[in-house]
This record gives C-alpha cells, structure tokens and sequence, in this order.
C-alpha cells in the first residue's frame, strides 16, 4: 500500500475504495441543512418524550402552551357550601321542624332551646315539653282532654312523642293519656306505681318501655335535665305518691309537683332549699289548701307559680294556697285565667312566657267561682255537707259501703252509697279521699 494522504481505504470484496470521506461529508451537509429547516419549531417538534421539558421551557419564559402537552395539575379541594336551613311554614314554635327533630324553627330560635306548655285541660293537668327534637308530656287531663293536648303537641312540631311521665294515675291526669299513648306512641313511660288496666294496655299495644322511677333517679330530656324529687318509696296514697320532676333547661328550673302533698311535699322542699329558687312551678293539686305550705314555698321560693285548674265544684285554687303564693312572692297564673301558659327558655337562658288568653296575673286570693275548700279546714261548695257539722257540732263526712276512703259530700265515688259519719271517727278507719280532697 502506497501513501495516500491518510484516506480511509474501505474495502468492498476485494477492491479498494476511496469513497467514505465522500459520504461523511454528505452526511454533514444534510444533518446542517435540518437544523436550519426545523430549528424554530420549538415544543411543537418535540417528542412525547421530551414533552415535560418543553413545557418547562415555556413556564420558565411565561409563552403559552396548550394543556394538552402537560401534566394535569392536582385539584385544590373546594370548599363546602354550608347546608341551607330549611323553615318549614306554619311552625313559630322555638325548636321545632318539619320532621320534628332538632334545628330551627320558623321562629329562627336555637334548637337548644326548651318549651314548656301548661295544657289548658280544664280541672286537670296535661304539660307538653318540648326540648331540641326530645319531645315530652307529663300527664293527660280529664276525660276529654285528648283534642286540645294533641294540638298543643301539632303546635310544637311533634310527630311522635319521645316519653310520657304520669305523675300518678287518678282520672284527672290520666283520662286522655289511653288515646295519646295509642296515637302519639311514646319510646319510654315513666311512673311510680302500677298503671291502670287501659293505660298498660296502650303502653304495651304502642310498645312502649314502662320505667318506675324513685327519688334520685336522673331523666336527660333533650337539651334538659330532669331529676326524680319523689317519692322516695310508695305509700298507697296515690297524691302523695306523685312522680316530682325538676327540669333544669339553659339554667332555668321548673319544678312539677303532680298532687303531691303531705310528708313528701316536705322532702322535695327540704331538696330544693339546697339549690337556687325555683323559676316555675307547677302548683300542686290544681291550688288546693292542702298542698303548697308555707315552709314548702319558702324552700322552694318560686318566682312564678302555674295552677292548672278550671271550673270545679272543688273551690280550687283555694284562697288560703292563693294567699300564700303572694305572700312568698311569687306571680300567679292560671289555666282557668289566662288559658295555655307557654315558657320558653333560650339555650343561653332568656325565660319568656306567653298566654292564650289574658297575660293578666292573679292578684287577689279571692274564692274561686263555684265555692270551695275553705280555710278554716272544712270544704264548701262540694263539701257544703261536710262543712256543717252534726248534733255534737261534729264535722260530717261521707264514706261507702265497701271503700275505704272517707269523702266531701258531692264525691264521685258516692253514686253508689253515702253514710254519714264523723270526721273524728273517720280519721281512724278511712283514708281521705285523694279525688275530693275531704276534710283532715
């Protein structure tokens, strides 16, 4: 091989050749004329492969791009709109809605907020409490009663009741509670003592839970709580025996007394007088002379005072229970005065009231229409027997045949027989009658 300038011999078979440098430099001349061609594309020539970095190349500059080049960015979560609150119409009631569970009523009041509806049922009781979506009512009038406690209960936005409470079983807070029971299907009965034949048969037929309760025994009523004052134990005096509730709702108490009198008045005095005072109280025995002592109020010392009466032959309230009300102080309304009484009680605790009828309070222990209990201990009215008094200058009173009560003449239970006796020899062998309330 001869010296040929350094060319690089490429061999093909057997021959030489000298045409490699040819083609290098062909090769060079095409790959500059490309560049010059397609140099300007930028990221539109570029490869999926080298999309990320064109893309970067623009942010970096600020051009624009299109999306579909990029990643898609991540999503910043949205936030959520608040739930709109729905007011159902025709409801004012604090607390209440559509489904009558808890939210707001059409009166925009906070669903912590408590009502409580003294039931104008006439000579009876029947209180509807309604507290966030926990509904209540504690007993359930006369015979009767039943259309104006359900519209009380409508008026709220019940739908169905959460408990009942029977403070004992005498007519005149039981008569409307078999219908309420089988129409309102309450989850839980609280009592004290043994439910009479129709109402356990409701209770069961609407599959209600029957709970007796003793003193102590706390209740949780929605927003509010509830504590059992008494009794302590049964008597077989069935006022006496009465199922007592405080309610304490936004630092308001409210105290309900059922008939309750005696010795077991004088407990739950002696409970309350530890506490602050009561702000309502449900008067005991619709205002009769015998409960609602001097020494029970000043333990009590309730600021305001409901007595759920209306017309009776009874004389209640009693100017003697009136007198001592005003005399502790305390303002007085009236289901036979003033109609329905509502409180409402705010969540941070603004108490109010409202009235069916007349806003006006009792002022005067006048007696009431229709005679009465009078204060020197005789009753009159009901008891004008009982009043007057036999040869000896006894005071009369009636028993039966096979009772064991003795009774005010005028009695329900005396359509079957009447016997005159002495209240001195009845106190030995009868128990007062806890309907007409004799003399003691």
């Amino acid at each position: 091989m001869g010296d040929d300038g350094g060319a690089e011999t490429v061999t093909v078979g057997t021959a030489p050749r000298r045409t490699a440098p040819i083609l290098k430099a062909l090769a060079l001349a095409l790959s500059l004329a490309a560049v010059v061609l397609f140099g300007g594309c930028g990221s539109a020539a570029t490869t999926a492969g080298s999309g990320a970095d064109a893309s970067a190349g623009v942010a970096a500059t600020g051009g624009a791009t299109q999306p579909t080049a990029q990643p898609l960015p991540a999503r910043t979560p949205k936030t959520p709109r608040p739930t709109p609150t729905v007011t159902p119409s025709g409801s004012a009631t604090p607390g209440s809605t559509a489904s009558g569970g808890a939210g707001k009523g059409a009166s925009g009041a906070s669903s912590g907020a408590t009502t409580v509806v003294f039931v104008d049922v006439g000579q009876g009781d029947a209180t509807v409490i309604k507290s966030g979506s926990w509904t209540g009512l504690i007993d359930g009038g006369p015979p009767g009663s039943e259309p104006v406690i359900e519209a009380a209960l409508a008026k709220v936005g019940v739908r169905r009741l959460s408990a009942v409470v029977v403070s004992h079983m005498h007519a005149d807070h039981t008569g409307g509670l078999t219908h309420i029971v089988s129409e309102w299907r309450p989850r839980t009965a609280y009592v004290a003592g043994t439910p009479t034949s129709a109402l356990a048969g409701a209770l069961s037929g609407a599959g209600t839970t029957v709970v007796q309760v003793r003193r102590g025994a706390g209740l949780r009523f929605g927003a509010a709580r509830a504590e059992v004052l008494s009794p302590a134990g049964l008597s077989g005096d069935a006022n006496s025996d009465s199922v007592v509730l405080r309610l304490d709702a936004g630092g308001r108490s409210f105290l309900f007394t059922g008939d309750c009198t005696g010795p077991n008045e004088a407990a739950v005095g002696s409970i309350c007088a530890r506490g602050p005072p009561i702000d309502v109280l449900k008067v005991a025995h619709h205002g009769s002379r015998y409960s609602t002592t001097s020494a029970f109020l000043a333990d009590t010392r309730p600021r305001v005072a409901v007595i759920c009466v209306g017309p009776n032959s009874y004389g209640h309230p009693t100017p003697a229970t009136v007198g001592r009300l005003l005399a502790a102080g305390s303002r007085i309304y009236t289901t036979w005065k003033n109609g329905g009484v509502t409180f409402t009680v705010s969540a941070a605790g603004a108490l109010s009231v409202s009235f069916a009828r007349s806003p006006q309070p009792l002022k005067k222990a006048t007696a009431a229409r229709g005679g009465g209990e009078s204060d020197g201990g005789a009753a009159a009215g009901i008891g004008a027997a009982a009043a007057s008094s036999g040869a000896s200058g006894d005071t009369i009173v009636y028993v039966t045949r096979t009772g064991e009560c003795y009774h005010a003449d005028g009695c329900r239970y005396l359509f079957s027989s009447r016997i005159r006796i002495a209240l001195k020899d009845a106190r030995g062998k009868y128990r007062p009658c806890s309907v007409c309330d004799p003399p003691r």
